[in-house]
């Protein structure tokens, strides 16, 4: 069948193979969010810096959400840490939280929905962006839908 076709032979000289890893989304920083809880990965964690204490700042009008560092005394600090010192991070339980968003943002409460982040700079402070504008919807480990 090739000699239907005028294929030419290359060589692959000079050529290098992209390592899988650069296709990862474990690399971006992402943000879950159940009905009851939410979680970041590991890489959210990594980019503010292995930070202790985080504040969650959401805007109902666009569906962002912020977290940036804050000191573990404040009064708003949410450990985010798995024990407290191992360097993980960990699911959040805070059904109360989550049920307000699911019921604002008209999310599927059989679902939970998870969307990458970038960082910004606010005050000249390093913060996580997170747009659940257009959010991956997820059954378990299955993709249910992306709303891109």
């Amino acid at each position: 069948m090739q000699d239907d076709f005028n294929i030419n032979e290359i060589s692959l000289d000079g050529f290098q193979v992209v390592r899988g890893q650069y296709f990862s989304r474990q690399l971006e920083p992402s943000f879950t969010i159940w009905y009851s809880s939410v979680s970041f990965n590991t890489a959210a964690f990594n980019a503010l810096n292995n930070c202790e204490s985080i504040s969650i700042m959401v805007n109902n009008n666009t569906r962002c959400v912020i977290i940036k560092p804050i000191p573990s005394k404040d009064r708003d600090a949410i450990s985010w840490l798995k024990p407290p010192d191992s360097k993980k991070y960990r699911k959040l339980e805070c059904s109360k939280f989550t049920h307000q968003l699911y019921d604002l943002w008209g999310m599927d409460k059989e679902l939970h929905y998870r969307t990458n982040g970038r960082l910004v700079k606010a005050d000249k402070k390093l913060m996580l962006l997170f747009d659940f504008s257009k959010p991956e919807a997820w059954r378990g480990v299955k993709m249910v839908s992306d709303f891109e």
